[in-house]
Order: structure tokens, then sequence, then C-alpha cells
């Protein structure tokens, strides 16, 4: 578009002609948009005070509402006989006071005498007979404290204590229902009073009314030179409060404009009334748009009211598109893609010392099966919320994916401090009046000078979560030199590992088994080894990887047909082939066919399936996103054996043998170290008997000693593996004992 600069001139008569009308239509078009102008601005602040006031009113409901619990269960336990008298009551509730904000607890009779918790007797307490009105608990209003100036709210209901009815009172001091209220804002220009239905102030969270029963409309036709429409509107409030309507107006006064709303607390037919004024809101924003409105011509004025109104429109197409790309629907949090974004822009624009910390809820999937999903949902959510809390401005959360939160900040203090105040706070939440424990691990990572790729940031703070997943002891590890060790030696085996299966540096080691009845060969397990450039990468290093990024999948295909065909070779120069017992990762599972692929090898080495037997560790049975038993009995029907690895350390139970097709037991190395040979109540005798009874098969692991192989012997162990009779050996090695 053409600016005045790139016009083509005008004759000068034409000039002379519009000039006039043109600087006198651009005054008014400027003073038009700068009256429209200001009056969004006073909606948007409108808007933003009537959010604020409802945050408020939200904030102090649930707190005087948590202590109207807390009282009704005081008085709950001792109309039903738990505490008959003032001295139980006191001894059993005094420690909880602190917890809801209570300064003290008195029980007091019909003539108004009585004790308080920590000792103040109480005689001819004025005006008892309110509190013997009321039933239920009852927040009475502002009055003078017996024992401090300090003035406190009473929380009261009636109960039978030393066998008589008496009031029991929870007395906390107003201040602290100030300190919810209290919103110093744009430099003390907004704040909130709260009021009763008479409009009589009861909290003043701008400290200017010092005096007790100063009744609010009074005060404010007093304070504000006011015409009668602006009158009007301060009746129209007196009235609302007394009909229980919420609302919202505005009114100005000596050039300056106050914005009020009022809504109903939901208590006693409390108001909170806020009051903000324009005078620091928006007096630097009016001035410019006054010089810059009043200057500008209609060509750029028809320019920013198209770019408004253009804005606008995207706005309401995308806003839907918006929450479903960077919004998370549970939390209202943002999402992974949202931290990533914006977490970019933060590391961007942020100084100083920074840190990011991932955040995930132990043994969730166990509350999702106790509680279900609508109630975890709200723990998610509160979680969230805990964690804004405890952090505080200037942070970035977002709930990535399940119960996985991250959270990117500035911090420049002890962070130990803070992580633990972080799982203090989560450490009980109450949903719906239950009281849910958490335990959570935290990935912690300090933010490098050279840190601009979140990805690579967020996977050094998963790793670190998951070098404590699941520990009691241990709530967070902040990433290391250590850790930083362990993703480079990650990242060079991830780096290595296709290379490696293709120059078949992976070898097969066979672990012989043998009968305990007569130390004959029973079979073998096959095990894999990295060797690379004459190093051996142990297992422990790779596997959990190659289970995480999915390699796994591909390295088991391997061993499988590197087994068929050792068995193969075997039969050819021995005349027969012993039992091998390879690991099926439980990572095929979601694909249930992946068996078929083993039945082509074997038919390809003219392999008996009877001869293999598959080994599945525990973990697998009891994912609830794979159908095992389907799985298993596929297998099954192909003629393959089917063992459970690792039988008993962690996730076993008699209903999944009973269940599923299982032919062998294989018992881990944990119980035979933990045999007391003096005894017979080892638990490995227990699994023994269970496995007669269910006609199991049992093959011990990890049998290292003579004692060792004759104690499991005489409890009827069939299969023994372990040092005992050999270690891995290579395939020439085993073959020694065919």
């Amino acid at each position: 578009m053409k600016n005045k600069n790139n016009s083509i001139p005008l004759k000068r008569y034409t000039i002379r002609v519009w000039v006039v009308p043109i600087f006198i239509l651009s005054i008014l078009l400027s003073i038009f948009i700068y009256n429209k102008t200001k009056k969004i601005i006073y909606q948007n602040i409108y808007n933003n005070i009537s959010e604020l006031s409802e945050q408020s009113v939200v904030q102090l409901n649930q707190s005087i509402n948590n202590q109207i619990q807390f009282v009704e269960t005081m008085a709950d336990s001792i109309n039903k006989g738990y505490f008959k008298t003032t001295e139980s009551v006191f001894h059993n509730f005094s420690d909880n006071l602190g917890d809801y904000k209570f300064s003290r607890l008195a029980i007091i009779d019909e003539n108004g005498n009585g004790i308080t918790n920590d000792g103040h007797i109480i005689t001819n307490y004025e005006n008892v007979e309110e509190f013997f009105e009321h039933d239920g608990v009852y927040l009475s209003e502002n009055r003078p404290s017996l024992i401090s100036d300090e003035q406190v709210n009473i929380y009261s209901q009636k109960c039978y204590i030393d066998n008589q009815e008496k009031i029991l009172c929870a007395i906390i001091e107003t201040n602290n229902y100030k300190s919810i209220l209290t919103r110093r804002l744009y430099n003390g220009k907004a704040g909130t009073y709260l009021i009763n239905n008479n409009g009589t102030v009861l909290i003043d969270s701008f400290g200017d009314i010092t005096q007790n029963n100063v009744n609010l409309y009074a005060y404010i036709r007093n304070s504000y030179n006011l015409n009668l429409s602006q009158l009007s509107k301060v009746n129209k409030m007196a009235i609302d409060v007394k009909n229980n309507q919420n609302g919202a107006f505005y009114i100005t006064s000596n050039r300056h404009t106050y914005f009020f709303t009022y809504q109903k607390i939901g208590i006693n037919n409390w108001y909170a009334i806020t009051l903000a004024s324009d005078e620091t809101i928006a007096k630097e924003l009016i001035e410019f748009l006054f010089v810059f409105l009043t200057s500008s011509i209609i060509l750029n004025a028809i320019i920013i009211a198209a770019c408004i109104s253009i804005d606008i429109s995207h706005q309401n197409k995308n806003r839907k598109l918006f929450r479903t790309a960077f919004i998370d629907p549970v939390t209202n949090l943002g999402n992974l893609q949202y931290f990533r974004e914006n977490g970019k822009l933060y590391l961007e624009n942020q100084k100083g010392t920074k840190y990011v910390v991932s955040i995930d809820i132990n043994k969730f999937k166990a509350l999702n099966n106790i509680y279900g999903y609508e109630f975890c949902n709200k723990l998610l959510k509160s979680l969230g919320n805990i964690i804004g809390n405890v952090i505080g401005e200037n942070c970035l959360v977002c709930r990535l994916y399940s119960d996985v939160f991250a959270v990117i900040f500035k911090y420049n203090k002890d962070i130990d401090l803070l992580l633990n105040k972080i799982a203090d706070e989560a450490s009980i939440i109450n949903i719906d009046d239950t009281i849910i424990k958490l335990n959570l691990s935290m990935g912690v990572y300090k933010i490098q000078k050279n840190d601009t790729n979140i990805d690579n940031i967020l996977s050094k703070v998963y790793m670190s979560r998951s070098k404590i997943k699941g520990q009691v002891e241990k709530l967070y590890y902040i990433y290391d030199e250590t850790l930083e060790n362990e993703l480079l030696e990650e990242q060079e085996i991830e780096s290595n590992m296709k290379s490696a299966l293709e120059n078949n540096e992976f070898k097969i080691y066979y672990q012989p088994k043998f009968y305990s009845e007569n130390k004959q060969l029973a079979g073998a397990e096959a095990l894999v080894r990295w060797y690379k450039d004459d190093n051996m990468i142990p297992p422990n290093k790779f596997i959990p990887l190659f289970e995480k990024n999915k390699f796994i999948i591909k390295l088991d295909k391997y061993i499988f047909e590197q087994v068929c065909k050792d068995m193969a070779s075997w039969k050819e120069k021995y005349g027969y082939a012993p039992k091998v017992s390879i690991n099926v990762s439980k990572e095929h599972f979601v694909n249930p066919n992946f068996i078929d692929e083993y039945v082509k090898i074997t038919k390809k080495y003219n392999i008996d399936t009877s001869n293999i037997d598959l080994e599945i560790t525990e973990s697998a049975t009891v994912d609830k996103q794979i159908n095992i038993l389907e799985i298993m009995n596929k297998i099954k029907e192909l003629g393959f054996t089917i063992s459970i690895d690792d039988f008993g350390t962690g996730y076993s139970s008699l209903s999944m043998l009973q269940s599923m097709p299982i032919d062998i037991i294989k018992i881990d190395k944990i119980f035979v170290d933990k045999i007391d040979f003096n005894s017979d109540k080892n638990i490995i005798n227990h699994i023994m008997f269970i496995s007669k009874q269910l006609e199991l098969q049992t093959i011990v692991e990890g049998v290292e000693t003579e004692e060792q192989f004759e104690y499991i012997k005489n409890i009827g162990g069939n299969i023994i593996q372990g040092y005992y009779f050999s270690k891995p050996i290579s395939k020439d090695d085993f073959e020694n004992y065919l």
C-alpha cells in the first residue's frame, strides 16, 4: 500500500480544497478512536479486575469451607462420643489448628463461661446466645478478641461435652482473610473490601478504614464527588447486595475512573467489593494514545482498524485449533509442543540462572485403577497448580503427557529447598474430600550457557528423573557429570547398534542347564554379548536402551535366528540338539503376529518348535496394553515351550500361574541367595510346592555352591542353572558338553 510520500502529486488547488476537511476529519477520527480505545481499555481493565475478584472469592470461599469442614469434623467426633471431655477435645485437635490458620479453640457454656485450649478463662461472654441460635457451623462477623488486640472471627457449633450442650469455638484472626483478599495491584490502586449484606466493612485490603463498623456505601459517598447518576450506581449496589445479586460498575470522580465489582462470597451473605482506579492502570497508555492518535492520518487509522479486525477474526478462527495443538485439556496447561516452543523463547529472553524440572507421580497407573480417570484428572490439575504456586511467577509449567509435568524457571537460591517444598506441598492432596498421598520423582537440569535445544534439555531431565524413578527415599536427581557420561555412552551405543548387527558384533553365549537328579545336560539358555573392537559391552549397558528405543525387536530376531542356525549345525554334527531357551522382550507383544516370523525361521533351519523355550518376563504378563493370554495361547499352539523368567521378583500372582499356558517357572537368583539352610520356611520352598501342585517344571537360576545345589535338589528343583556348573560360554565351548 502506498504512503503519502509515494502518492502521485495532486494539483495545488486540489490540495487547498481538501486539506482542511482532511485535517478536521483526521482530528475528529483521532478523537473518536482515542475515546473508543479508552473504552476498550476500560473494558479490559474491568474484565481483569472481575477475574481477580473471582479468584479472591474462590480462594476465600475455599479457605472458609476448609475451616468449616474442620469444625464439623471436630463437632461430629465429639457428638459421636469419641471425645467426652474438654481436655480430650483440646488434646486431640490443638495440633491441627495451625493447618487451618486457627489461633485457638474455646468451649463455652450457655452462660458464657468457658476456657481456651491455651488456658485462657472466659467468663460471661456477651451475646453467647448468638452461637446457640444456629444449627451447624456458624461463622461470626468481626469482633475484638478477648485475649489480644486483634479482630477475630469465630466458627462455632453446638455439641455435647461433659454431658452438657456447649459451643465449640474455633477462633481465627481476621487478618488471615485479609491476606487472601489483599491484592496490592497497580501500585496499590486496586484492592478488595469484604462487607456484610448491610454494607458494614469487615476487611479493607487497602488499610484505609481503621475504624470498626464503617458502612462502605457511606464511605464511598463521602470519599468521592459523585453526581446523581453515580450515586444511583452505589445505591443499586447496596440493593443488589441485599438481594444476593452480583454486579459491576464504574464511576468517574476528580478526572479519574474507579471500577467496582461486587461478588457474593457464599458465606453469611458476605460480599467482596473489588475497587481499582485508572490513575496508574492506564494513565501512560492513554496519554500515548492521545499523542499518537491525534497525530495520525486517516490512512494509518484505517490500517490499524483493519489490522485489529483481521487479528480478532483470526483469533476467533484459530482459538480452537490453538487449544487443540498447544493446550492440555485436563489441566489447561501447555502441552509438550507448547513447552518446546515457549521453552525456547524462555531460554532466549530470560537472563540469570535457569532450571528445567520434570515431575511425575510414582505408581500413577495404580491410582488410575483405584480411583478412575476422572478423579485422577482432578489430581493432575491440582498437582499442576501446586507446581506453579510453589515456583511462583515467571515460570512455564506444562503437562507433557500422562502424569509427566515439566517446568522451566529462574531461580538463584538453594534449588534443593525448592524441590523439597514442591514434594512437601504435593505429598498430601485433597480431591473431593479424599486425601491422596503422592510420591513424586523429579529430574532436574541446570541450564548451561550454550543450551538452546529444548529436546536435548528434556532428554537430560528425563534421564535424571529415571535415575530415581520409584525410589521413596530420594525424590529428585540433579543432572551431573555421571549422567552426562551415561548419556554420551547411550548416544555412542545407539550410533553403533545398527552397524554392530550388520557386522555380527553380537555373539551368542550359552549357559548350560542340568537336571538336579543326575547332573545330566538339560539344555541351555541363549544369551547375547556385544564385542566392539575386542572389548565386551555388558548387556546391562545396551539391553535396557534397546528396549527403550525398540531396537531390541531386531536384536531378538537376530539372536533367535543365530540360535536356530547353531541348533541345526549341532543336529548335523552330533545327531541331536539340546533344548534352548531364548528371551523374548515384551516389546514384541505389541504385534501379536511376531511369532509367525519366528516359526518361519524354525522352518528355514528345520528346527522343531518344541525344542525351543521362549522366556517371557513377569512384567509382560501384567502390562495392560498387552493381551498376553492371547499371545501365549498362540505361542503354545505353534508348539513352543513357555517359561516365566524372574519369577517372584515383583509381579507374580497365583492367578497368573493358573490362567496362563505356562510350562516352566524360572526362579530368580535372589531366592537362592536368601536360603536359610537351617530352616524349611524359605520362600523358595513354597514356590516349589506351588509348582508341583500346578504340575509346572522349575529352573532355579544363580546356583553357585554345592550347599545350594543339594538344598535345591532335596526340595524338588528340576533343573539347575548357575556358576556351580558353568558360566555363560561360547558356542565352541558349549559343544564340549554335546
